[in-house]
């Protein structure tokens, strides 16, 4: 595919759907969509002059934990976002090449995210999904004896670059873009680190695919049955010998690639036992007996930009009028620890419930004795607070309001992770409070990271809290790339002070800020 090509198609995908499902959408989003023809062009200049860029505007990027479980974490990289557009791009410009390179997708072996992008929609991957993996899964494990369940230790983290890219020059007539890929993934990793992807986005999706297409074909060509979505393997033979076997030779093909299998997650089994713990993932099954099993059936999240997305919608709702949402949240809250795959699907739910049960199940949800069983999936559940908090009856905004302030004021320990903070920070914004704006000044001035400090700036913004905008405008200087952006859009909330401000900074501004001044600048 043609850059200039690649460029709309990746612009129209993160419009769409985000640039990460790990970080809260950054506003350059928004510019992304309602000023695309500017972001086009320096899209396309970056890629003329891509040395200069890089040396003169070096992509930023923000390093958090996420957490993982009650007490694991692992680290997510958020990438300047239109250096991340950039990126994506580069990457959408090969990825027919790399698609090709990979099992054809009917074998139905390998399910993680087969590029199908045919420019009617943003959709970069096909419609295949986990669930379509585990139900296949299901269906070859009835034809077994034994399965081997296991996944890829640190997957993204551990992608070798020199692999990655002999990989990428190995690709039909791949041109130049091998060698800008990498100039990028060395500048995203560090200059002295020769590994690792940035977590949580469809270009290093795309890359990832390709460093296990030799992987899979080694699995392949010695008639193995398996299949994988992501790091994710699940295999089938008919004896434990032969089990072991093929554990070795996976292993020896993943060490090939700098990669490594997760011990504590690499299990044999007896094909009864794997059906039996996978049962509620059973399509053959039509008679489900439980709310959980009929919910993990439905596709709960849906394109709000599709031409039928009002159809789409009612569809969804109608399909979850029999599942008792609230019931299902009340019993994971009642466990020592939850199932974050249902939990995730039922707070998911939320927003296409009718008012009433929104109110009932948001109540569930910031319940402060549930909270701590619910710390897996804190980011989903104050997500969810945001997206529906206008649709709230007002004695559950007040509650909502009220156990927000509690949360920070009994030190919840959910809010001890920045990416925590950042979504909090947006939940907490839907409505203004004097008690809300001490809040926000106090993470500003505690927090150092700039993905938090950022959202507090954005928020006091929508707020008009000239009094302490004008207060960070004499500390421009010290702040971050990311936080000077946000002020730069801020900044026209200060009226003439924002004007004569923007007038004698304007030539430290890079390329990419002033696209934000432009998007940001009232139209008269």
């Amino acid at each position: 595919m043609k850059f200039k090509d690649a460029a709309q198609a990746a612009l129209d995908n993160i419009v769409s759907f985000g640039d990460t499902d790990i970080f809260p959408f950054s506003i350059e989003r928004r510019v992304f969509s309602e000023s695309k023809r500017p972001c086009l062009d320096l899209l396309e200049r970056m890629h003329k002059s891509l040395d200069d860029h890089l040396a003169q505007h070096p992509p930023s990027t923000i390093n958090a934990l996420t957490p993982v479980g009650y007490t694991g974490f692992r680290w997510a990289t958020q990438i300047e976002p239109f250096w991340n557009a950039y990126y994506l791009a580069l990457c959408i410009a090969l990825a027919s090449k790399i698609e090709e390179t990979r099992i054809p997708e009917a074998k139905k072996q390998v399910f993680s995210y087969r590029f199908c992008y045919d420019g009617s929609d943003s959709k970069l991957f096909a419609e295949t999904a986990w669930k379509d993996y585990r139900a296949r899964a299901l269906q070859l494990a009835r034809k077994h004896k034994h399965v081997i369940t296991t996944d890829i230790a640190d997957f993204y983290p551990r992608i070798y670059h020199h692999r990655l890219e002999n990989a990428l020059k190995r690709l039909p007539s791949p041109g130049d873009v091998p060698a800008r890929l990498m100039k990028l993934v060395g500048e995203f990793s560090g200059t002295y680190v020769s590994y690792g992807l940035p977590i949580g986005g469809p270009a290093s999706r795309i890359l990832s695919e390709l460093c296990l297409a030799d992987v899979d074909l080694r699995l392949s060509r010695q008639k193995i049955e398996f299949c994988r979505y992501a790091d994710d393997f699940t295999i089938f033979c008919n004896d434990h010998s032969e089990a072991y076997r093929i554990l070795v030779l996976l292993s020896e093909a993943l060490i090939d690639e700098g990669l490594v299998l997760q011990k504590r997650k690499t299990r044999i089994m007896s094909s009864s036992e794997f059906l039996d713990s996978s049962s509620f993932l059973d399509p053959d099954d039509q008679t489900p007996d439980d709310d959980e099993s009929k919910l993990l059936r439905i596709a709960v999240r849906f394109d709000p930009y599709s031409e039928s997305a009002a159809e789409d919608y009612e569809r969804l709702r109608a399909s979850l009028q029999e599942i008792d949402i609230v019931g299902i949240l009340a019993r994971e809250v009642a466990k020592t620890t939850i199932d974050t795959t249902i939990t995730k699907q039922a707070i998911n739910a939320i927003r296409a419930l009718d008012s009433n049960y929104k109110s009932g199940a948001i109540r569930t949800l910031l319940d402060p004795s549930n909270l701590a069983v619910l710390s897996p999936v804190f980011a989903t559940v104050v997500r969810c607070v945001r997206g529906v908090y206008d649709e709230l009856d007002d004695d559950t905004k007040e509650l909502v309001d009220r156990q927000l302030v509690d949360m920070f004021q009994n030190e919840n320990r959910a809010l001890s992770l920045p990416i925590h903070q950042s979504y909090y920070v947006q939940a907490l914004s839907r409505r203004r409070s004097a008690e809300k704006e001490e809040i926000l000044i106090d993470l500003f001035d505690s927090v150092p990271n700039p993905l938090v400090r950022r959202e507090v700036m954005l928020a006091m913004a929508e707020w008009d809290c000239h009094y302490w905008l004008s207060q960070i405008k004499r500390r421009f200087g010290e702040l971050s790339l990311w936080e000077k952006r946000v002020f730069i859009y801020a900044s026209y909330r200060l009226g003439d002070e924002g004007k004569h401000w923007r007038q004698h900074t304007k030539h430290t501004w890079s390329p990419m800020d002033n696209i934000i001044a432009q998007w940001a600048r009232p139209q008269n």
